[in-house]
């Protein structure tokens, strides 16, 4: 499982074709964002559209939580 930033998925969100490429390389069942870049992409959201579109993109991810 690779756990990627905020920034990989805000590139890749907005078509970088090299972080796409790597992101299809490395497998999108391999891949996993944490509770905090969740917070950061939905905090990036514009309107209530931009924020359910988000919700979706990252629906199907694995989220990393921090043990209490």
């Amino acid at each position: 499982m690779i756990l990627c930033d905020t920034n990989i998925f805000i590139h890749a969100f907005n078509g970088d074709k090299n972080t796409i490429e790597e992101l299809n390389r490395i497998g999108h069942e391999n891949i996993a964002l944490s509770v905090i870049t969740v917070m950061e992409l939905y905090q990036g959201m514009g309107n209530k559209k931009e924020l359910e579109i988000m919700k979706k993109r990252i629906r199907d991810r694995a989220i990393i939580s921090y043990p209490k």
